[in-house]
């Protein structure tokens, strides 16, 4: 009787365990089909607004009409014309080895030589470019799933452009200067329709060389009140272009494909494996839905909001557990973005300003003591700071002045640029005219 007892307590316990285990295992199960599930609901809610959510429904969005004239094979055939400066040749701005100018110093009768040999040389893609910066749409076609294969392209055309403003500034100009700022701002808008987040950051990144060849145009040589205003328009238009929040919409669709094939991100072995499994690939695609909706909620806040929800949102993200591994490897760290985002709209409201100042120079032979000087004439109103709110710092140095923004740290360093502080020492974002 013992020895049956003893076996029915362990048949029970037996028993049990396995009710245990089995019951384990249907949640398990049915947690698992919640997530894929909820992922799925989630995606068709985003078809269902109209939102791409693969990188075949992105492209299908992203195509032109039948018909519509495009500027893209006319700018790849400008990105195929271009000529590179020999190694043993240093032309200012496009190689690396040679020295830029400085701010409000003419070219060197040995330099001005190298430069003009070196536009004469792209004679034919600047001129391809500025026929493409007059067509208003542009589409790049490629793989979404390779990459986009023409940023370095882009790069060296947009600098290529800088240099011929300046140039065109040296020879008193003004038109073929603000031709040139023009057709550098339109190659960076041609990639504003782009999904991939690293076209928009080449966007802003060509956005801030027009604005650099800006300031040294304006320390060189002075243009009319209506080229300025045709300057102003320019600029006016990337601003309107430059848009986070569209950016990410393209960029969600990249991590959502990720999940998918893991090899996109260059994800292989162990890590694919984790990345591949029902649950962390569902729980994934919930979790960078959720990150990307909120990114894209925060790029649409008012500027000086949104630096500080970007680092709430990334910080949450790092504090997720184990469990929501995916979105922890995959989730873009964009504060930083963020923070290039903010610095790009500044420094166009700093350029715009500037325009403003020049104008105001020319009616009244000096440049003025506030900016609220220029306020309504020149200006409908002093641009905002977007990283604290107050109004674009300025400060004049007959005959030239300076306008600054604090930039992410929030500290006014009273309009020092980077090369004037030593390394590691804050400074502020400029914009410096000097005659």
């Amino acid at each position: 009787m013992h020895h049956d007892s003893d076996g029915r307590f362990k048949l029970k316990i037996r028993h049990i365990i396995l009710g245990v285990f089995a019951a384990l295992l249907a949640a398990a199960i049915l947690y698992l089909a919640l997530l894929g599930s909820g992922a799925n609901r989630r995606l068709e809610a985003l078809r269902a607004a109209g939102q791409p959510t693969s990188l075949a429904e992105l492209a299908l969005r992203n195509k032109l009409p039948m018909g519509m004239e495009n500027a893209a094979p006319i700018y790849e055939s400008a990105f195929a014309a271009y000529v590179a400066p020999s190694e043993d040749v240093n032309v200012p701005y496009v190689s690396k080895q040679a020295k830029d100018p400085e701010r409000g110093t003419r070219f060197s009768e040995p330099v001005a030589k190298v430069v003009t040999d070196y536009l004469a040389a792209n004679e034919v893609c600047l001129a391809r470019l500025h026929e493409a910066a007059g067509i208003a749409t542009c589409r790049y076609d490629y793989d979404y799933r390779q990459g986009y294969p023409r940023l370095s392209d882009l790069r060296f055309c947009v600098l290529l452009l800088k240099l011929a403003a300046v140039y065109h500034a040296n020879q008193g100009d003004g038109d073929a200067v603000v031709r040139c700022l023009e057709d550098t701002l339109r190659l960076g808008d041609s990639l504003e329709k782009e999904p991939m987040l690293i076209a928009y950051l080449v966007h802003i990144a060509g956005t801030a060389v027009a604005i650099s060849g800006f300031q040294s145009v304006l320390s060189i040589t002075s243009l009319t009140d209506s080229q300025l205003r045709d300057a102003d328009a320019a600029f006016a238009e990337t601003d309107g272009k430059i848009d986070l929040a569209q950016a990410l919409v393209g960029e969600r669709c990249y991590s959502i494909e990720y999940l998918r094939d893991p090899s996109l991100a260059g994800t292989a072995g162990p890590a694919a494996a984790i990345l591949k499994s029902p649950g962390i690939k569902s729980r994934g695609i919930i979790d960078i839905l959720d990150y990307m909706e909120d990114c894209i909620e925060a790029a649409g806040r008012p500027p000086v909001e949104r630096l500080a929800r970007f680092r709430q949102i990334e910080k949450r993200i790092q504090g997720l557990s184990f469990l929501h591994v995916a979105a922890k490897m995959l989730a873009p760290a964009l504060s930083r973005v963020a923070e290039l985002d903010l610095r790009t709209h500044a420094h166009l409201d700093m350029a715009r300003t500037a325009v403003a100042i020049e104008r105001y120079r020319l009616a009244e032979g000096r440049t003025p003591e506030q900016l609220t000087d220029l306020v309504p004439r020149y200006l409908e109103q002093v641009p905002s700071d977007p990283f604290d709110g107050q109004p674009i710092r300025y400060r004049r140095a007959e005959p030239g002045y300076r306008l600054w923004s604090v930039m992410e740290d929030g500290k006014d360093n009273g309009g020092k640029e980077k090369e004037e502080v030593g390394k590691n020492e804050p400074y502020d974002l400029c914009f410096i005219v000097v005659k």
